[in-house]
């Protein structure tokens, strides 16, 4: 009998998906699909997860093309519709010209402006198929990063929430990997021989953004369970914006 290499991620997805709520009844789910590592061990792992779950929730792809000249070819969006085809998950692709609007940007900006108009576009196009929930692949690196990011260079103590409700389109973006970190996630990806397409960013690996991988990589050597620890820390944070947020709510 073959072994998943990925067996050891199940729990702290599932706990995720418990701890927020992020899918709780039947219904479909548009995965936010980049061809990177972290979205298509997402589509895997929520395929499984389906396959195991009395909730019988359906899955749906979207992959956002920047454009020139960081867009994809035709090759690599066969290869990742040839993917997600295999674990039964339809593939939608929207074409936009977002690398050429970042282009013109200063490159200390480019990376965030980037995230923001590539969710925009997931958002707005899941809208318009008639989605409510949008799956985005982001893991638990990426949320102790956002937070050094907020803490060091915007003097804010907040991060993106595990599951957030966007009330302009009526839809709810939620994170299923927020408590997996991400070297287990690049084993499980090389494990299982996924078919990672590489980024065209011109930029990668020259933004703040990597400055605070870095840090957490130097952190994470020096402070055993550095990451479990910063897990319970955000986890209180979370807490504590979803309680925040539930009283403002309440007033209006």
């Amino acid at each position: 009998m073959r072994t998943d290499p990925a067996r050891g991620l199940y729990t702290p997805l599932g706990k995720a998906l418990a701890d927020f709520d992020m899918i709780d009844k039947p219904e479909p789910v548009l995965l936010g699909i980049s061809g990177g590592k972290d979205s298509m061990l997402m589509a895997y792992l929520l395929t499984e997860m389906r396959n195991r779950s009395p909730v019988k929730f359906s899955l749906e792809a979207l992959t956002v093309d920047p454009g020139e000249p960081a867009g994809f070819t035709q090759e690599e969006l066969d290869l990742m519709g040839g993917f997600l085809g295999r674990l039964g998950i339809p593939h939608h692709v929207v074409r936009t010209k977002i690398a050429k609007i970042v282009e013109g940007h200063p490159q200390e900006s480019a990376c965030s402006l980037c995230a923001n108009l590539r969710r925009g576009a997931i958002y707005k196009t899941a809208s318009d198929l008639g989605f409510r929930k949008v799956a985005l692949a982001h893991h638990l690196d990426d949320a102790i990063e956002t937070l050094f990011l907020n803490m060091f260079y915007q003097s804010g103590l907040r991060c993106f929430e595990p599951k957030t409700f966007l009330s302009r389109r009526a839809i709810t973006a939620i994170r299923p990997l927020i408590y997996i970190e991400e070297r287990e996630i690049v084993k499980a990806a090389q494990a299982l021989g996924l078919p990672v397409i590489a980024t065209r960013c011109p930029v990668a690996g020259t933004t703040r953004r990597q400055e605070m991988k870095d840090v957490v990589k130097d952190l994470s050597a020096r402070i055993p369970a550095f990451r479990n620890h910063m897990r319970s820390v955000l986890r209180r944070l979370w807490d504590f914006q979803i309680t925040a947020q539930d009283a403002e709510d309440a007033k209006t």
